[in-house]
């Protein structure tokens, strides 16, 4: 998911776009810093399925074919030109397009390579032609500085990732044993992480450990990896916000130790994970896992505590009632 987005409302406003359009275009501009580029006989386009869009801008839309009638709107306008092959949605940014990113001078904010083939862009140094490009060294929470300016670090399959760097573990933690470490001041990961492992592969990413440790750990205990696709990114950014990064892996490793039937019958998903984040934070810190058997436990527990404090008061109040009868 797209966490920031720059609109030059001065531009939206000169080109009549409304706010949905505004953020689809602020969203389209920045896609061939890392959008597959296609060749076609009219020239090079970029893909983008309209799925991408619905799941990268989850306020704008949450139906692909809407996504696309916002796509020919922009095209209406002259701001991009749609192509398409028989399975994905082609586009490519116009002439109009590149004054989105102009100072008043005229000058580009970001420069960009010089023009191809009847004025089209040529395909940026941070596509998936040039990899090491990409991902060498970011500014400190680099979510807030990304490299590319205006968009996170994206993969050209469509898919999600959020990169930002982050500070050493926690000390002495009781439970929860992480499995991956991001490199800082030189350190390694605590084991290897295997090459075959779905997901994000920049150690610097915002989502990296918390995914390694989850999905390692969901390795040990399913002989197999999770799914890694946009929902899962979303998630795992969902748990990192809410948990806060110094500790969301930790809970995430510790999450996969729960022996729990709802856990086990959705095989320790996501989903169930961010549902009770907070809650799964509390059993990691305390080091105690709560599951419904400890949790009916605990209610027939305080059911007869409940009871005998009753019977108690009864008791008292009885002999207190005879007492005042012989007066």
């Amino acid at each position: 998911m797209q966490f920031t987005l720059t609109i030059n409302q001065v531009k939206a406003l000169e080109w009549g776009l409304n706010s949905q359009q505004a953020l689809l275009f602020s969203f389209v501009y920045g896609c061939p810093s890392w959008a597959k580029p296609m060749q076609t006989p009219d020239g090079i386009y970029f893909a983008l399925s309209k799925a991408k869009i619905t799941d990268e801008l989850p306020l704008l839309t949450g139906k692909p074919d809407t996504a696309y009638r916002m796509l020919k709107a922009l095209e209406e306008v002259g701001l991009i030109e749609l192509s398409s092959t028989s399975s994905i949605t082609l586009f490519r940014l116009t002439e109009k397009a590149t004054e989105w990113n102009q100072k008043l001078d005229g000058s580009e904010k970001y420069p960009t390579p010089p023009t191809g083939t009847k004025g089209r862009k040529k395909i940026r140094s941070t596509s998936e032609k040039n990899p090491s490009m990409v991902g060498k060294k970011s500014e400190s929470r680099s979510e807030k500085n990304p490299t590319n300016q205006d968009t996170n670090n994206q993969d050209t399959n469509q898919g999600t990732s959020q990169c930002s760097q982050e500070g050493s573990d926690e000390p002495n933690q009781p439970a929860g044993k992480v499995v991956a470490l991001i490199p800082v001041g030189g350190e390694e990961p605590r084991c290897e992480i295997p090459a075959d492992m779905p997901g994000p592969k920049d150690q610097s990413c915002k989502t990296f450990k918390a995914w390694a440790n989850y999905a390692m750990a969901y390795r040990k205990r399913y002989h197999t990896w999770p799914v890694w696709n946009a929902k899962a990114g979303g998630q795992m950014g969902q748990l990192i916000d809410r948990l806060g990064i110094e500790v969301a892996h930790h809970v995430a490793a510790f999450y996969l130790r729960i022996n729990d039937a709802k856990l086990i019958n959705g095989c320790h998903n996501l989903g169930d994970l961010l549902a009770k984040a907070e809650a799964y934070h509390t059993q990691w810190v305390t080091n105690r896992q709560m599951n419904a058997t400890t949790a009916r436990q605990q209610e027939q527990t305080q059911a007869n505590m409940n009871a005998a404090q009753e019977a108690a008061d009864s008791i008292r109040n009885g002999q207190g009632g005879k007492r005042n009868a012989f007066l």
